[in-house]
C-alpha cells in the first residue's frame, strides 16, 4: 500500500513538474490577426496570457486554466449581451485588465466576470469592472478569491433592474477582500454558501453594502461603507 502511494505520489509530481516546463507565455496585441478568443482556445494548461494596451472583443470563455494578464490600458469590452468573460476551469488568474460592456438580462446574469461551478480556486484581482448588470458573479466556484478590484455598477435606472457588485453563491471558502465597490444594487451579495470570507471592503452608493442571506461560518470584517440606502 506505501508503495502504491509514493508511485501514485511521484506520478503527480512529475506531471506537475511537466506541467510548468511546458507552459508558455503569450504576448497579444489587439491589432494581431489571431483573436484573443482564439488564443484562449490555442493556448496550452498553464499558459501565461499577457495583453498589450487596447481593446479587446469579449464574449470570451476560459476553458483552460490560465492566467490572463492585462498590462496598463488592456481592457475587455463585450458587445451589450452576455457576460464578458466567462470562466469555466480552474485555477484561472484574471489579473489587470478593465472589463465593461455585458448585457443586461438579469435572468442569464450577463456579468462582467462570471466564475462557473468549474472555476475553483479562480484569482481575480487589479482588474476595473464597470457599467456592467452584475460586477463579478462567483456562481459555485469554490475557493475563488475576489481581491483589489474596482467595481462600478450601474447609475442610472431603477435599482431593482441592477446587479450586485460581487454576487457569491453556493461558493465555500469564497473570498471577496480589499475591493473598491459602488453603484448598482447590492456591493456583495451572497446566498446558500459558508466558510467566506469578505474583508476590507469599501462601499459606496449601493442598497446594501453587504446582502447577507442563507450564509453559515463566515467572516464580516474590516469594511468601510459610506453613503448607502441601508447599510
Amino acid at each position: 500500500m506505501m508503495r502504491r502511494a509514493i508511485a501514485i505520489t511521484m506520478v503527480a509530481l512529475w506531471a506537475a513538474i511537466a506541467s510548468a516546463a511546458t507552459a508558455a507565455d503569450r504576448i497579444v496585441s489587439p491589432s494581431d490577426r489571431q483573436t484573443l478568443a482564439a488564443v484562449l482556445e490555442q493556448a496550452s494548461v498553464g499558459d501565461r496570457i499577457i495583453l498589450r494596451p487596447g481593446r479587446y472583443p469579449g464574449r470570451l470563455v476560459i476553458r483552460k486554466t490560465l492566467t490572463v494578464h492585462g498590462d496598463p490600458g488592456a481592457s475587455i469590452v463585450g458587445d451589450g449581451t452576455g457576460t464578458v468573460v466567462t470562466i469555466e476551469a480552474p485555477d484561472v488568474v484574471l489579473r489587470g485588465v478593465d472589463i465593461s460592456g455585458s448585457g443586461m438580462d438579469l435572468e442569464t446574469m450577463d456579468s462582467g466576470v462570471f466564475a462557473t461551478e468549474a472555476a475553483t480556486a479562480a484569482l481575480i484581482e487589479d482588474t476595473v469592472v464597470t457599467g456592467n448588470l452584475y460586477g463579478i458573479y462567483i456562481h459555485g466556484a469554490a475557493k475563488s478569491l475576489v481581491r483589489h478590484n474596482k467595481i462600478v455598477g450601474l447609475k442610472d435606472g431603477r435599482l431593482s433592474e441592477a446587479g450586485n457588485g460581487v454576487t457569491v453563491w453556493n461558493a465555500p471558502g469564497a473570498k471577496v477582500v480589499h475591493n473598491d465597490i459602488s453603484f448598482g444594487r447590492d456591493g456583495i451579495a451572497t446566498n446558500a454558501s459558508k466558510r467566506n470570507v469578505f474583508s476590507g471592503n469599501r462601499f459606496a452608493n449601493v442598497r446594501f453594502a453587504i446582502h447577507y442571506m442563507y450564509t453559515n461560518d463566515s467572516e464580516i470584517s474590516g469594511n468601510i461603507s459610506t453613503g448607502n440606502l441601508v447599510g
